[in-house]
């Protein structure tokens, strides 16, 4: 599993069942409401917490995820966890 930075250290938590950067009820609340397309603002946003959880120590990173507007942190979550199901895959590929 290839990720950047710190990003890797949250995805080979994450496999292990810890989110730190997620509260279960927002990870919950993500997945309760339809997917739906991002705009250009709210992707760009998404993007920038991915390179701030990539870079910066968790509480950093959290602070970043804290910042997002509701869509944006919804979608992040959903990313996330499409990450964690690749890697996942990735794991059971390679054993």
């Amino acid at each position: 599993m290839q990720a950047p930075g710190r990003l890797s250290v949250m995805l080979i938590e994450g496999l292990r069942g810890h989110h730190p950067l997620f509260d279960p009820d927002e990870i919950r609340a993500a997945f309760s409401v339809p997917d739906r397309p991002l705009n250009a603002t709210d992707a760009d946003e998404v993007g920038q917490a991915l390179l701030a959880i990539a870079r910066e120590p968790a509480h950093a990173a959290r602070g970043a995820i804290d910042a997002l507007s509701l869509p944006s942190r919804t979608a992040l979550i959903r990313v996330y966890f499409r990450l964690l199901d690749r890697a996942a895959e990735e794991r059971r590929l390679s054993h």
